[in-house]
């Protein structure tokens, strides 16, 4: 991208110096135009597109934000499963009432005490513990760079020929005036 900035400023630099051929002669000047324009278009277009969706760009980065946020959130979430499961482990491990339960719960019992179990009543236990879900993190869809230049450069192209198509209607507009002036002048002469 550089070197189109420095080829932009180089041909600027040509047209606008003293002694160059765009004080002597318009005719010149017009060529100088027709390149430096389209090039200025092309790196315009190529930064403009790199800029937006470019690999370092505006909407890769948007969805890089948004990525994050999404992440942050399941991050959050695990946290808050954690924090659970830390207190039933605690739980487990220090109240004897919570221990008691859970030991009813698979079957054992203090001795001189006797276990009801009720058909079709599952216990007060949530055995369904879950430790959080597995979340990937995705790319972002970018335009690859190859493409931002290849734009720019198409489309530089484009500007020269369609400059270029202009320039010569001009001209050839401008030599048929000078021609019927020419007719009209000698006509008018004795």
């Amino acid at each position: 991208m550089r070197i189109f900035y420095v080829l932009f400023l180089i041909t600027i630099f040509a047209c606008g110096c003293k002694g160059s051929p765009r004080n002597t002669e318009t005719h010149t000047s017009m060529n100088y135009v027709r390149i430096v324009l389209p090039l200025f278009i092309g790196t315009l277009i190529y930064s403009i597109l790199g800029f937006t969706a470019g690999p370092k760009g505006q909407w890769p980065y948007s969805q890089l934000e948004q990525e994050h946020v999404r992440l942050q959130k399941n991050l959050d979430a695990l946290r808050e499963t954690n924090a659970s499961l830390e207190i039933r482990l605690a739980n487990l491990s220090s109240d004897p009432d919570t221990i008691a339960v859970y030991a009813h719960e698979l079957g054992y019992v203090h001795e001189g005490e006797q276990l009801i179990k009720l058909a079709g009543f599952n216990g007060g236990i949530d055995r369904n513990l879950v430790a959080g879900s597995p979340v990937m993190s995705q790319k972002p869809h970018v335009v690859p760079e190859w493409i931002c230049k290849l734009v720019g450069v198409l489309s530089g192209f484009l500007a020269f020929f369609g400059f270029d198509a202009l320039f010569r209607t001009h001209r050839t507009l401008a030599n048929k005036k000078n021609r019927k002036l020419r007719r009209t002048e000698t006509s008018l002469q004795p």
